[in-house]
């Protein structure tokens, strides 16, 4: 048996699976500030997990974390992540292993995503795509000619950091005019929060009297026709086609699949993505291109971490710029 766990900036989400990929448990909880919190959170889910259907935990061969931010996969650090501040040069894998006792294996959470999309998902049809996962945050893995690119030490596709605006908004990374500060289900939140106040009229007032603004309450207005609420929409969807505008000049992708919290509203991104992506992008490399979502938001990141578990447990290649040969035999 194996354990995964996606941990983003809002929530922490973990499985427990076998060799094959059948899930056998799953729970979700949020994310909480300090480094003791969170690693208590992370051993009590284990706990869970590991004990549910009468499992234990000597019974967990390896555990898999995929993880936000910059990482040193070798070392099991998570160098940074802007979206948990109290992560800087942060053994995670080390931590959890001395409380544990069971090896484990870290990975940056969107190639995690792509891992998992690959292994169960959609990505089976493709020989090279992108994953764009959509939260708190943005991230993404690129696979190329039906190998996983990570880079040298795993951190490759910072997408959400690169630049959008080089005298833009302010991001948390320390970066200026970074991707995810216009695309991100936090910017979309600050967006409308910004202009709500010229918008009187917009449905949003009305849920805000008991409810706490998120994307989720954006997307569900401008699915229901608020034209403000689909406004702020259409925004973020225009810098996420020139985002990934970018991403198709460069890599030629026969897929995008959106990963993610955000990723249900791509619904009503998408349109306007491919506008997007029609007006900036050279004939020969935008035609064709196959725009899908990931088969499971909440499972599919935990399984990808269950599959670098297994992977690095059973000596398979599992490093930067290599053949993952466990997924690849299985295509």
């Amino acid at each position: 048996m194996y354990i995964g766990f996606d941990i983003g900036g809002t929530n922490i989400k973990g499985l427990l699976a076998d060799k094959d990929g059948t899930i056998l448990n799953f729970r979700k909880i949020p994310i909480l500030k300090s480094i003791g919190e969170i690693e208590d959170s992370l051993i009590n889910l284990i706990t869970e997990l590991a004990s549910s259907d009468g499992k234990s935990l000597k019974k967990i061969k390896a555990i898999g974390i995929g993880s936000a931010g910059t990482i040193d996969k070798a070392r099991g650090i998570v160098i940074t992540s802007a979206n948990i501040p109290a992560w800087k040069k942060y053994n995670l894998v080390k931590a959890v292993e001395k409380k544990t006792g069971i090896r484990t294996f870290l990975e940056n959470d969107a190639n995690a995503a792509i891992i998992g999309e690959w292994w169960k998902g959609n990505g089976k049809k493709f020989s090279n795509w992108i994953m764009i996962t959509l939260g708190t945050g943005i991230g993404g893995g690129v696979i190329i000619n039906n190998e996983i690119y990570t880079g040298k030490s795993g951190s490759a596709m910072e997408i959400g950091h690169t630049t959008i605006d080089y005298n833009g908004r302010k991001c948390y990374c320390g970066n200026t005019g970074c991707f995810e500060q216009y695309a991100s289900a936090t910017a979309i939140v600050r967006s409308a929060e910004k202009q709500l106040k010229k918008n009187p009229d917009s449905s949003v007032h009305m849920r805000l009297k008991r409810e706490k603004i998120t994307s989720k309450l954006i997307y569900e207005e401008a699915q229901k026709g608020d034209k403000f609420a689909k406004s702020v929409f259409d925004e973020a969807s225009v810098f996420l086609g020139i985002g990934i505008s970018n991403l198709i000049s460069i890599f030629n992708p026969e897929a995008i699949i959106f990963g993610g919290g955000l990723s249900d509203a791509c619904k009503i991104m998408i349109p306007i993505v491919k506008q997007v992506v029609k007006e900036r992008v050279q004939p020969g490399l935008k035609e064709n291109i196959k725009y899908l979502t990931i088969t499971n938001q909440e499972k599919t990141p935990a399984l990808g971490a269950v599959k670098v578990a297994i992977d690095s447990c059973e000596s398979y290649k599992y490093s930067s710029g290599l053949t993952i040969n466990k997924l690849t035999n299985n295509r």
